[in-house]
């Protein structure tokens, strides 16, 4: 008998030992292909809220070169976070939009309790306009258009960059955030950020380049409420901004659209600091909203790049976080809420060039709010993939209290050179293998309870299965899981470990 448990255990050990591959352990929840060569589908992706209304959220994910209606027309894909259909498929208006450059989720911009989603088509043409740029907003409820943004200028690109804004004029209707990063009427390519009523369509504020070739509004996103006044924020990137040397880049952060509550710079030369920006959350977990900005570029002989974590309240600098030589980090960056369940909330950061086990398949890395410890690291499956070009929060697509993670990887070829693929992760208790309870520890004495009265009672089965899989078998809650939980906790056997 004992030596058929030692036999049992020594499996599991080296089951865990091996499967140390964070794409091959930690399975999608679903993966979306590019439909053919040169799509790029997953150029851009983002959470789109509850769309349906059937409590789970779902996702957006465009792809700019897509060619169904005419060419590089563009199109983009909402999809279901309950089973993974497709909830609308929306084309670009005609050849060369580039529609679904940019997507995200519009919160509920109509009130009517269905989130809406906003997509932008950064070279649609007016007549007599050349790139232009246009964003459409449409509703979640029947895939209507609810607003038609356009561009002001040739050339503006009105639409590279689109968000929710949250409610930033506190009417009770989700607002909307337009960059336009080579607009030019104050500065030569200065660029511009246009903030949109929910309610009405009637443009609420706009946001000025502080001088040329800044590319202003290349990268936008709501910033939660930073001064925790009630009213939702903004935060604009400008990653070719030239105050702290060329190129350095900076992002502000503005409340109510005009006043200025933070001005953040990039650390030298050419390090395109607000290339990507959004709320990360409470990360320090004193009431108020912070930052994160990304700088792709930082290291610029290597590009290693880096990712800052800012508390707009207190003007602090709550973590920073660097990747290696040619990675790229810092290409998206967003708030994963609270993964671990210790209070604080945590973030996740893209290096889309990063090696990992293979040559620029890309990673994203979950990193702590509290300590900034790396919780977890998603790999892409093949080279050149470019696993990370996009990625963002996916909310909460199966509903089990944790936010997700979305990935593009606008390069993977499975369907075609670059046809593109997506992938939406579970972020459950994210660390921690053995937390059968979800209460960011494993192996306790608590879990050991739980899966007890799991197994043997007909309790509430595991918070989370991944996490509760001691044997990476693919079901959580077996025997095999209790004689792993038994030996950890009062044998001395192997640690069930941190979920890698």
């Amino acid at each position: 008998m004992k030596s058929k448990l030692l036999t049992t255990l020594v499996g599991l050990f080296l089951s865990l030992l091996f499967a140390q591959s964070a794409f091959t352990q930690c399975q999608p929840l679903y993966v979306f292909t590019g439909k053919a060569a040169l799509d790029f589908f997953g150029y851009s992706v983002a959470g789109a809220g509850d769309v349906n209304n059937d409590g789970y959220d779902d996702i957006i994910v465009g792809a700019l070169f897509n060619q169904a209606v005419s060419s590089d027309s563009g199109q983009a894909f909402v999809f279901s976070g309950l089973d993974g259909d497709t909830l609308y498929v929306f084309n670009g208006s005609g050849g060369q939009v580039k529609f679904g450059c940019s997507v995200a989720g519009a919160g509920d911009v109509n009130n009517d309790g269905y989130a809406d989603v906003i997509i932008g088509a950064m070279e649609y043409d007016t007549t007599g306009k050349t790139n232009v740029g246009r964003a459409y907003v449409f509703s979640g409820l029947d895939g209507d258009t609810l607003y038609v943004f356009t561009g002001e200028e040739a050339g503006d690109k009105f639409g590279t960059s689109v968000a929710g804004a949250g409610d930033v004029d506190n009417d009770g209707y989700d607002d909307l955030i337009v960059g336009a990063p080579f607009f030019d009427l104050s500065f030569f390519n200065g660029g511009e950020a246009y903030i949109f009523s929910g309610q009405t369509g009637i443009g609420i504020n706009r946001i000025s380049a502080p001088g040329p070739d800044d590319e202003f509004s290349a990268a936008v996103a709501s910033a939660g409420d930073v001064d925790n006044d009630g009213k939702s924020d903004v935060i604009v990137g400008s990653r070719l901004n030239d105050n702290n040397g060329s190129n350095a880049g900076f992002a502000t952060v503005m409340s109510q659209g005009v006043f200025l509550v933070g001005l953040y710079e990039g650390e030298a030369a050419n390090h395109q600091f607000g290339n990507a920006v959004a709320s990360a959350g409470d990360v320090d977990n004193d009431g108020f909203d912070d930052v994160i900005i990304g700088a792709p570029r930082y290291n610029a002989a290597q590009s290693a790049g880096r990712a800052y974590v800012f508390d707009v309240h207190d003007q602090d600098t709550l973590h920073i976080f660097s990747g290696a030589s040619g990675d790229r980090f810092g290409t998206a960056v967003g708030p994963m809420g609270d993964v671990n369940k210790d209070g604080y909330d945590d973030v996740m950061v893209s290096a889309y060039e990063s090696d990992g086990a293979l040559i620029d398949a890309g990673r994203v890395f979950v990193l702590s709010g509290f300590n900034g410890d790396t919780l977890h690291v998603f790999e892409g499956e093949s080279s050149l993939d470019e696993f990370g070009w996009s990625a963002a929060s996916a909310g909460d697509v199966d509903n089990d209290g944790f936010n997700d993670v979305i990935v593009g990887a606008e390069c993977n070829s499975a369907n075609g050179n670059c046809a593109g693929r997506v992938y939406v992760f579970s972020c459950c208790c994210l660390g921690n293998r053995g937390d059968f309870n979800g209460d960011g520890n494993n192996s306790t004495i608590l879990d050991l309870n739980y899966l007890v009265n799991d197994i043997f009672r007909g309790g509430p089965s595991a918070a989370c299965r991944v996490e509760a899989d001691l044997n990476d078998d693919s079901s959580s809650s077996t025997i095999l899981d209790l004689n792993f939980l038994v030996n950890d906790i009062f044998r001395g056997g192997p640690s069930a470990g941190a979920c890698y």
